[in-house]
């Protein structure tokens, strides 16, 4: 894991897994293993957290079968079905785009 991706571990770490707090784990009642080691130890991060930034955790963990890339803006994320082709700030976008392409031709039929 170079420099920068452990750093962005160690943010993702103390903002989103529950288990650590100010870098303590609290099952362990030690100090978080994510926090003090340049490699993916906690099963509970990896399988919990880490999905949650899936840029990193498709460097990391090397697992392109679970992202796909948004057809509008290209970012890699996770679906929530197998029909999602957006990621989640596209698909309000594009949800928008096509409710006014339909009123526009209601419109015009009237």
């Amino acid at each position: 894991m170079t420099e920068a991706q452990a750093k962005r571990v160690y943010k993702l770490a103390k903002k989103e897994c529950c288990n650590c707090y100010d870098g303590f784990c609290v099952l362990l009642d030690t100090p978080c293993p994510q926090c003090i080691t340049r490699s993916l130890i906690c099963k509970w991060f990896i399988n919990a957290v880490l999905p949650a930034d899936v840029p990193l955790y498709v460097e990391l963990t090397g697992d392109r079968s679970k992202s796909k890339p948004c057809a509008m803006c290209g970012k890699l994320f996770l679906p929530h079905s197998n029909r999602s082709k957006y990621c989640d700030s596209c698909a309000v976008l594009a949800r928008s785009s096509r409710q006014r392409g339909y009123m526009r031709e209601k419109r015009a039929e009237s």
